[in-house]
């Protein structure tokens, strides 16, 4: 179909968008002014209403970041075979795909507002497996929002908590920045303020928590989607222990500590960036007693500041324990250390037989349904939390849980041993292409796609759209998903979907008190 044109009027202007195959796209709409030179390192100020039409059907920038999984496979050949976009520090913007018939009309579709992963220090908006056209033609306004990233997004100093009586968390404000703007603008799009869905992958579940613990995030959040696990335990650093980290970046970029900000404002981008050497996910959110109060998101939960939103959360099978124990004894050796004296109150070794081959799939397997001291890559704890959360909090809502255990169809002889879905599993990420129903033939090159690809995709998405649309995914041609909130439910979405519930097997209860010991989940009156 030709390309027409579309043009709608925000509270800031007009915006001109593109017009496809019965879709409307606005790339790059701006939620706040660039925030370069004097705003380098400074809370976003809002996007000043600008003259005539601007021009939308561009994709911006992506944030200034080294961009580590470009390199990496599965994801260079997955999510990275395209040439990447330019890159810059003037990245505060949102992309908007609707269905054609939606600006206009009664604003009454359901809205949904996407965190990319990639920690808080890479990726970009414009990947290929996180598009949003499906959700679209689904009747839902689809947004992404580009951030600040990195040290742009994340650096503290004492300069800078002298200058604003705090520092850090840029990042975390550009994002309560964009749902502003959604709030206020989104009804142009045809989309309803009061039914926004908020959800992330990976890093986006952070950006996601982050933001509903906030005091300074007031836009009302009906529901959230959680993918790659249930943020709870890593702890949100001070606002002096996130300065010590900040000057001590300093140091290793070579600059003065007492550096001014004049100075460090004058800097070009690329000179602040470090090479990803040892862990290139090391910013982090600041919890600075101003925009964040919580010392974690368990601190949050279990004060109740998701009490009344429903949680759609879950990991996937491959991301848990790898590399593994290689062989038997490591196998029993590794989980008595995790276990205590759960090891031998339930006879692991008799209710868990395992040999030098068995050992390593079944370490990773154990992990991913909760035996795992992660709190994102196994499912028991958020099962346990949607439970607690109705019988501690007298919660309503429902939460719900699922375990990807699908294996993306794989090439390893023409890509590489790390390809190999006997290597690799459901792994990290993996699942974006079904919940966004983004795979198609030739997208991407690498993947031979399946009938039942298609099939799942098509089957994980509609639950992930109903769940946006009224906080339960379940519908008609669906098989049954138990919420957690109800005797620990979860569906298993892999060669076929499943719904599942308590089992009440000695293997489940060993879970079960292993991640409420682990993770400090209190019990509840009965209990």
């Amino acid at each position: 179909m030709e390309h027409q044109n579309a043009i709608v009027s925000t509270a800031c202007g007009k915006v001109l968008g593109l017009s496809s195959q019965g879709l409307l796209e606005f790339r790059a709409v701006p939620y706040a002014d660039p925030p370069i030179g004097e705003l380098r390192w400074k809370p976003p100020v809002p996007v000043r209403p600008w003259e005539g039409v601007r021009d939308c059907r561009e994709r911006g920038v992506m944030p200034v970041q080294h961009l580590t999984g470009a390199d990496v496979e599965p994801y260079r050949s997955d999510f990275y075979y395209e040439p990447l976009p330019s890159m810059g520090e003037d990245c505060l913007y949102l992309n908007i795909t609707v269905d054609e018939n939606a600006p206009g009309s009664k604003a009454d579709r359901p809205v949904f507002v996407w965190f990319h992963g990639g920690g808080l220090t890479t990726c970009h908006t414009y990947e290929p497996e996180a598009d949003g056209r499906a959700f679209a033609e689904k009747g839902i306004v689809f947004v992404s929002v580009e951030q600040r990233l990195g040290i742009f997004g994340y650096l503290s100093l004492p300069q800078l908590t002298a200058e604003q009586g705090t520092s850090g968390n840029y990042g975390l404000l550009d994002q309560i920045c964009a749902l502003e703007w959604i709030r206020d603008n989104i009804a142009a799009f045809g989309g309803d303020p009061s039914n926004i869905t908020i959800g992330g992958q990976s890093g986006g579940t952070v950006k996601c928590m982050s933001m509903v613990l906030s005091p300074k995030f007031s836009v009302p959040v009906r529901r959230i989607i959680l993918q790659s696990g249930l943020q709870w335990d890593r702890p949100f650093p001070s606002l002096s222990e996130a300065e010590q980290n900040g000057l001590a970046r300093l140091s290793r970029l070579g600059l003065a500590q007492d550096a001014s900000l004049d100075e460090l404002r004058a800097l070009p981008a690329e000179s602040l960036l470090e090479l990803p050497e040892g862990n290139p996910y090391i910013d982090f959110v600041t919890c600075d007693g101003i925009v964040l109060k919580d010392a974690s998101a368990r601190d949050g939960l279990l004060r109740g500041a998701c009490r009344e939103i429903p949680i759609l959360c879950g990991c996937n099978l491959g991301e848990g324990e790898y590399p593994t124990p290689a062989g038997k004894d490591a196998f029993y050796a590794d989980f008595r250390e995790r276990l205590g004296d759960l090891y031998d109150t339930y006879g692991f070794e008799t209710l868990v037989p395992a040999n030098d081959s068995t050992a390593p799939a079944l370490a990773r397997r154990l992990a991913a349904y909760g035996l795992s001291n992660l709190c994102w890559t196994n499912i028991m704890l958020p099962r346990l939390y949607g439970e607690w959360s109705r019988k501690a909090l007298h919660s309503d809502v429902k939460n719900y849980v699922y375990l990807f255990a699908h294996r993306t169809p794989s090439r390893p002889c023409e890509l590489g041993t790390e390809r190999d879905e006997e290597i690799q599993w459901s792994w990290h990420s993996s699942e974006l292409w079904y919940t966004f129903r983004s795979l198609r033939e030739g997208t991407p090159p690498a993947r031979r796609w399946t009938a039942w690809d298609y099939a799942l995709a098509e089957q994980i998405n509609t639950y992930w759209a109903n769940f946006i649309r009224t906080g339960d995914p379940n519908g008609e041609g669906l098989p049954y998903w138990p919420s957690s909130s109800d005797d620990l439910g979860y569906v298993l979405l892999g060669d076929g979907i499943s719904g599942e519930t308590r089992c009440g097997s000695p293997l489940e209860s060993l879970m079960e008190d292993y991640v409420r010991r682990q993770f400090g989940l209190p019990p509840v009156s009965g209990e």
